[in-house]
């Protein structure tokens, strides 16, 4: 028996409304009821756009919350968000474009084909748009990353093609992700805009001289830190624990006396023993407002990204590498497509410590590498112009149009 669609989606169409069990209640306006007289607002004139999103994590921040923010605040356009479901027409009645991130369950699936049906239906020009910033066809999704099975039923797979046929534009984080996404599907309207730091959260923290000092004073055994979500380590022990870290989990444990290991979040299996013994410290996942401040004031020398070398790795952005360049810490990468703008690479253990032991070789060399790294992330400042109005392009002109100076 199929699932009834959500309260209101019948209204639309006519039908009597039903509330399937556990689902989100839309939002149903009484379209009978008097409008009231309300004056023009600040942002009159301005373009409308409004987003469904899929979380308020790292994920809905980067690709969401802070570009719609700073074209709010720049008065460039008015960008809406939300997580209920509102079915009322006139709530669309403005906007120009819907973008709805990573929406893959039936209930989705069916709000997503009325939001359609309403949107064309009053004004074929309207667009709407997907945003997607990780993998999610399961085949190409590795067998330890904790979240796969949200995507491996044949239903969510189904709903995700669905949902993708009824778009008039996706979009991803990379150029690699982007000709994926068209391998896979068949797609051409596919685009990609790069994850970007707001320079204001993350700016602050940067000062060669204080990153110098920290040098100095840690030399003889420099601190060593990572950021990572519990998404890259095998917590199920599924594949034997070759997860994002198999390639350098022993040369860590190696080199425990040599650097001081930091994981900040979560930490391969094998560690645990030296993190009971205080020979490897490991630090609680910091909220999203203070990861700014968590990163510049680690105290660490030197970052570290770990990915397995796999078709899902390969689209993920570089968005570690930047998030360590903004403050200025020079980030050990793997030599991989996913990273290939980063000045120090490893393809496998023995590499990994060579290029942390060469950029901690002495301060001249240290201090060298941080400012490479700053000069990288000053590329991905989201407040820059060009790239802010990547998105502006991506809400409000055709994919292919002669409108668009910006977006590849």
């Amino acid at each position: 028996m199929a699932q009834p669609i959500p309260f209101g989606i019948q209204n639309v169409l006519g039908a009597p409304p039903c509330i399937p069990f556990g689902a989100p209640t839309p939002v149903y306006l009484n379209r009978n009821a008097p409008q009231p007289n309300v004056p023009a607002v600040p942002s009159t004139g301005l373009k409308r756009s409004v987003n469904f999103l899929a979380d308020y994590g790292g994920c809905g921040f980067y690709r969401c919350i802070a570009p719609n923010l700073l074209l709010n605040l720049h008065e460039k356009a008015v960008i809406m968000e939300t997580t209920t479901m509102i079915l009322d027409p006139r709530y669309y009645a403005t906007v120009e474009s819907v973008k709805f991130q990573r929406q893959a369950t039936t209930v989705q699936k069916d709000f997503v084909t009325l939001v359609q049906q309403c949107v064309k239906q009053a004004d074929p020009k309207k667009r709407l748009i997907y945003e997607v910033d990780d993998v999610v066809f399961a085949e190409d999704i590795p067998l330890y990353n904790r979240n796969r099975d949200a995507f491996t039923s044949s239903e969510i797979q189904n709903n995700i093609k669905q949902i993708l046929s009824m778009m008039d534009e996706v979009v991803v984080t990379t150029e690699y992700f982007r000709d994926y996404v068209k391998y896979k599907t068949g797609l051409t309207n596919v685009s990609y805009i790069p994850n970007y730091l707001m320079k204001w959260w993350f700016d602050r923290y940067y000062n060669l001289g204080n990153l110098v000092k920290e040098f100095e004073k840690n030399k003889k055994k420099p601190k060593i830190a990572i950021f990572a979500s519990g998404t890259h380590i095998d917590a199920l022990n599924k594949t034997n624990f070759q997860d994002d870290f198999a390639s350098v989990v022993d040369h860590i444990i190696k080199t425990r006396k040599d650097f001081e290991w930091n994981f900040y979040g979560s930490y391969p299996f094998h560690i645990r023993p030296y993190i009971q013994s205080g020979e490897v410290k490991v630090h609680n996942w910091t909220q999203l407002p203070n990861f700014a401040e968590t990163v510049g004031t680690c105290g660490a020398q030197v970052t570290f990204a770990a990915l397995q070398d796999n078709e899902f790795n390969r689209c993920k952005s570089n968005i570690k590498l930047i998030e360590s360049g903004a403050v200025g810490l020079p980030c050990v990468c793997p030599d991989m497509v996913t990273y290939k703008d980063a000045h120090l690479k490893y393809k496998n253990g023995d590499d990994f410590i060579d290029c942390i032991k060469h950029v901690t070789k002495n301060q001249t060399v240290y201090a060298d590498y941080c400012k490479k790294a700053r000069t990288l992330a000053d590329k991905y400042w989201l407040d820059t112009p060009d790239n802010l109005m990547k998105h502006y392009e991506m809400y409000f002109t055709a994919f292919g149009s002669a409108e668009r100076k910006l977006i590849v």
